[in-house]
């Protein structure tokens, strides 16, 4: 869930720091960044927000690295922030990931003589190298040392007085930058040497990279030499900043229409090769975290609705519950923004395991979900830096409903709802915009939230609650409209804001149940393709028939956003949490 950097090159200690900036939106509580330094290491740390930060006093070098940590072992403590040195103050190392037989290992060496100043798993790590770096090459170190870990690691290490690094990834993503003149890059995704490369190496899990005057890969296990071929990436750095935008969620936010048309965009024998694996299973399973779940939900409604195939939807953290269901007829389709989520990870894993097919929508190309897929969906969203989900999720359920339609063998039709519904979503967001930041004003205050929705509604009402307890910290909760009456109602008294999201064809249960809500003293405010009497304000939308779950979210993640800022909180990073969330 942290951020890793390493930097091979001119001014690396700059280009490493002003990598982790980019690497914020990853979530975490300390940072800190180590180089070479007449046979030591020169170390900085520090707990909190790199914020406006600035490197002083630090040795010029051309090898650096760099970390953003999110605390699992061990308080945020400076001591506990990465980089971790070994002993003998020779080996630096920056990990993510969790050493599961951590505590075994590090009995081991406390018996052996070392002594630990963190409460962290990783400093294990660098321990282990100081050991077994008697008698062998630093790389041959470095991989002796990970066959003793149990767990998950993105790990990147140096020798004050090799002139190297030495990375290696199992189950936590790391991925390699090429730049021009023997400048390499490390990190945790592209998104942190986006500004100097886009030529991309992405390691498989169990290998390791030497990075000198050339790149090689080698297998953690065997040590053999293994073949890896540079990619060039679609994302570029100017993608990844602000711009004019005060804030990254703003300006992601104004990003779907291109992002639905990106995504609509699929090769159409992708779509063919994933719709002939949805044919020929007799179960199919959607699986995800978060917002990506809440997708599921509506893919799931989709595939019913237009093209009359039952989808189960599967929280990936609950996966286990359904193992048993699953054979070489299930395929199980994956969705994940990063495509190095932990939970759905190992859910996939399971389900081959049992020999079903596995399919995947992702963003970032070459991920670990996607590698593990036999056939995979590309959502050509561009780098989300924002830690919550928008355009992510909105191109998710229009692969999704791409995908619909072309299993009712109308994929023409679907591509051009989508490209009609990208224009609408062009033309209503600057009008939504005024409405949520004068709406948000007067639901700032406000201690408990309630979103409703029927149908494909209820996803987005899932969803629209999400975003707002993400970023505004105000209790938000979604759930469908016919469930009110069994228990939530209760909750409802004067003055509680009540969304009640519509569709034409929803619309008359939404309303009833609405209206159960005002009777009670709620303020309802209607998100429909029409102003209703039974609203006290109305939030209209153009009706996008299939997409409406599409527009439905849209001015509710405006409204988010809005009451994010009025409530003089930072939408980009809310508290508590991370992008890719990489531990269980």
């Amino acid at each position: 869930m942290c951020g890793i950097v390493g930097v091979m090159g001119a001014s690396a200690a700059e280009k490493a720091f002003g990598s982790l900036k980019c690497l914020e939106y990853r979530g975490y509580d300390s940072w800190g960044i180590a180089l070479p330094d007449n046979g030591s290491f020169y170390v900085e740390k520090h707990i909190g927000k790199i914020g406006g930060a600035e490197l002083n006093g630090h040795p010029q070098g051309n090898i650096a690295i760099a970390h953003t940590r999110w605390a699992t072992h061990g308080k945020v403590l400076e001591r506990n922030a990465h980089p971790h040195l070994s002993n003998d103050g020779k080996i630096a190392i920056v990990h993510n990931g969790i050493v599961e037989n951590f505590t075994d290992l590090k009995e081991s060496l406390i018996k052996k003589g070392f002594k630990f100043v963190s409460d962290t798993d990783s400093e294990v790590i660098a321990n282990l190298i100081e050991l077994h770096s008697k008698g062998n090459s630093f790389e041959e170190a470095v991989r002796l040392s990970l066959l003793e870990l149990n767990g998950s690691y993105a790990v990147v290490c140096l020798k004050a007085d090799e002139n190297k690094i030495v990375c290696a990834r199992s189950g936590s993503p790391l991925v390699l930058g090429i730049g021009k003149n023997g400048e390499f890059f490390v990190g945790s995704d592209a998104t942190a040497f986006i500004e100097h490369t886009n030529t991309a190496v992405f390691l498989n899990d169990g290998e390791m990279a030497v990075l000198s005057g050339n790149l090689s890969v080698l297998d953690v296990k065997s040590g053999n030499p293994a073949q890896f071929t540079p990619k060039e990436l679609k994302w570029n750095f100017e993608q990844a900043k602000k711009g004019d935008y005060p804030h990254f969620m703003l300006k992601e936010i104004y990003e779907q229409p291109d992002a639905i048309l990106a995504a609509s965009e699929q090769p159409e024998e992708k779509i063919t090769e994933m719709s002939s694996l949805m044919r020929g299973a007799e179960k199919i399973f959607l699986t995800g975290c978060g917002s990506s779940y809440h997708a599921c939900i509506c893919g799931s409604y989709f595939l019913s609705k237009i093209c009359g195939i039952s989808v189960t939807p599967i929280l990936s953290s609950e996966f286990s519950q359904h193992e048993q269901f699953f054979n070489k007829k299930t395929l199980v389709i994956g969705v994940s923004q990063s495509g190095e989520t932990a939970d759905l990870l190992e859910a996939l894993k399971a389900a081959k395991s049992r020999g079903a097919k596995i399919g995947s929508i992702v963003n970032v190309m070459d991920s670990s979900v996607m590698r593990f897929s036999d056939c995979s969906l590309l959502m050509n969203a561009g780098p989300e830096i924002c830690v919550l989900s928008t355009k992510s999720f909105t191109s998710q359920l229009s692969i999704l409903l791409l995908l619909a339609y072309s299993l009712a063998g109308k994929f023409s039709e679907g591509k051009e709802l989508l490209r009609k519904t990208s224009a609408l979503a062009q033309k209503h967001l600057p009008l939504f915009d005024v409405q949520m930041k004068s709406l948000a004003k007067s639901l700032s205050r406000s201690k408990d939230l309630f979103v409703i929705g029927r149908h494909d509604a209820f996803a987005a009402a899932l969803e629209s609650a999400l975003k707002i307890k993400e970023v505004s910290y105000i209790h938000a909760e979604g759930f469908a409209g016919g469930e009110l009456k069994h228990g939530t109602i209760a909750l409802v008294e004067e003055g509680t804001p009540a969304i009640a999201l519509s569709t034409p064809e929803t619309r008359p249960l939404t309303l009833s149940n609405a209206i159960e809500m005002k009777s009670r003293g709620a303020k309802i405010i209607g998100v429909d393709s029409k102003s209703c009497a039974e609203y006290d304000e109305a939030i209209v939308v153009p009706d996008a028939k299939d997409a409406n779950p599409i527009m439905l979210v849209l001015p509710i993640q405006l409204l988010a956003y809005y009451l994010a800022v009025e409530r003089n909180l930072d939408p980009d990073k809310p508290r508590n949490l991370a992008k890719s969330v990489t531990v269980k």
